[in-house]
């Protein structure tokens, strides 16, 4: 990879969808104003999705499965209720990739050497590429703005499943 994110601090991630490319544009904004653009195929969003929610399932410890996927549930709601979904994508600041946005070939998902987070590197055939080091309240707003752009696209993909149903079920475990 060209591009290595160990230096970029991310202050805005946005999600659209390319009706002619039939891609999803994943964008980032940097603190230092640089912007990364990267094509998302229907492909590679089929198998992301269910990676990133069983990446974040295993970091909620509970015995029970349906115990877990509730805490997961309340873990996904605070995280995306303490964002601001609202704010327009600043588009001011300079391209990394002066051409077109990458279409990515493959997406790694890798632990983070401090095991406090995961690396998510987003390669291209061509050798170029960005890392997005993300702790888990970044992948919980991830997933929430794919779970928004999805049923806009008509390709038919779930959403990423990590909505609970228990909410007024009472389970005890020992």
């Amino acid at each position: 990879m060209t591009e290595d994110s160990a230096s970029l601090v991310i202050e805005q991630i946005n999600l659209s969808y390319d009706l002619w490319q039939d891609r999803l544009i994943f964008r980032l904004r940097t603190r230092d104003s640089t912007l990364i653009d990267v094509y998302l195929t229907r492909r590679l969003i089929k198998q992301l999705l269910p990676a990133l929610v069983e990446l974040l399932g295993g970091t909620v410890l509970a015995p029970d499965p349906a115990i877990r996927q509730e805490l997961l549930a309340y873990e996904h709601q605070e995280s995306v209720g303490a964002s601001d979904f609202g704010q327009p994508f600043n588009e001011e600041g300079i391209t990394l990739f002066e051409e077109t946005p990458i279409l990515v070939s493959e997406i790694k998902l890798l632990p983070h050497v401090d095991g406090l987070g995961w690396k998510v590197a987003f390669e291209e055939k061509e050798g170029r590429g960005v890392v997005l080091n993300a702790d888990k309240n970044m992948l919980h707003n991830i997933i929430k703005l794919f779970n928004n752009v999805l049923p806009s696209t008509g390709w038919d993909l779930p959403a990423a499943q990590v909505d609970g149903t228990m909410a007024s079920t009472w389970h005890t475990t020992h």
